[in-house]
């Protein structure tokens, strides 16, 4: 499974609102800039560099907290230094080739104080280069995939009625939401959830139970009948796991729940624990097509609107 930023191509997706960074946020960001990246992404920055307006429109329209005009900046740095580096790797090789020869012991013992001079020279520029190449990663991991240009910026207000099936049912009389029906059934508890986990949470009770349990092994059997593998996934997953799936789970506008003094995360759809299925592996083309289909709990962080439209 490919990082999703690492070619910021297009993908569908509407732009978030933007919301301030709590401070507990802040710090994770910080703490993360001085660790580094968990892992090296095939990122292309010299396409960020050739559309760097179009990018950056993009970070706009989705509320991003990046910086593309700052990964351009890193990369030009990167580039220039690794010339350089590249540079002094060939004067280090070209130095301990004119040192095979027959020579005088003069001539060797300057090649020798020359060679260490350049070790010593080289080193540095390799360790101000990993630094610069870390800062690059972590910069350009935070820039997002480009959204489909079809996308509506903003919310469902402004989203794009594409095709309606059928027409609304008239009951000739004012009907109930879902909200009112479940607790005159006696099918969802919100108040009873409210006190135990807080706002926004459920109990579904008798039928609305078996009903979700029903749902979840109807939908299993029709997947497995059309050749997927049934898989029941871990709710835990490594950060490293998420990041390379192109969540950023200690960022400051990240959905994730973080397991305090852990590296493990909950995940907010079982599509990451099956991309860590295969993840950092090579398929040959006699092995796909690979069909899982799995059941997972999404755990997210989502400020959903007020009232029954968040129920």
């Amino acid at each position: 499974s490919s990082p999703a930023p690492s070619t910021w191509t297009s993908c569908a997706g509407a732009a978030a609102s933007a919301t301030d960074a709590p401070p507990a946020a802040a710090a994770a960001a910080e703490a993360e800039m001085e660790a580094g990246p968990r892992f090296r992404a095939h990122l292309d920055f010299k396409f960020l560099k050739d559309n760097l307006a179009l990018v950056q429109k993009n970070v706009a329209d989705r509320s991003f907290n990046a910086d593309p005009a700052r990964v351009v900046a890193l990369y030009d740095d990167y580039v220039a230094l690794k010339m350089e580096a590249d540079e002094l790797r060939r004067e280090r090789n070209d130095n301990s080739n004119a040192m095979k020869g027959k020579m005088e012991k003069e001539q060797r013992d300057e090649l020798i104080a020359k060679g260490a001079a350049l070790k010593e020279k080289s080193a540095a520029l390799e360790e101000k280069l990993s630094a610069l190449e870390s800062q690059l990663q972590l910069e350009g991991q935070r820039v997002p995939n480009l959204s489909h240009p079809d996308v509506p910026v903003g919310g469902e207000e402004n989203a794009t009625l594409l095709k309606e099936v059928g027409k609304q049912r008239d009951f000739g009389f004012q009907p109930k939401d879902h909200v009112a029906v479940g607790e005159a059934l006696d099918l969802i508890d919100f108040e009873t959830a409210a006190e135990v986990s807080g706002q926004k949470f459920y109990y579904l009770r008798n039928a609305a139970a078996l009903l979700e349990l029903a749902l979840v092994n109807w939908a299993m059997s029709k997947v497995v009948s059309k050749g997927f593998t049934p898989i029941m996934t871990p709710d835990l997953v490594k950060e490293s796991v998420l990041d390379k799936c192109g969540f950023q789970p200690r960022g400051t506008n990240t959905q994730v729940y973080s397991v305090q003094g852990s590296p493990l995360c909950l995940t907010g759809t079982a599509e990451v624990p099956l991309g860590g299925v295969y993840m950092d592996k090579i398929l040959s083309e006699a092995e796909l097509p690979i069909r899982m289909a799995a059941f997972g709990r999404c755990f997210r962080t989502e400020a959903g609107a007020a009232g029954a439209a968040s129920k």
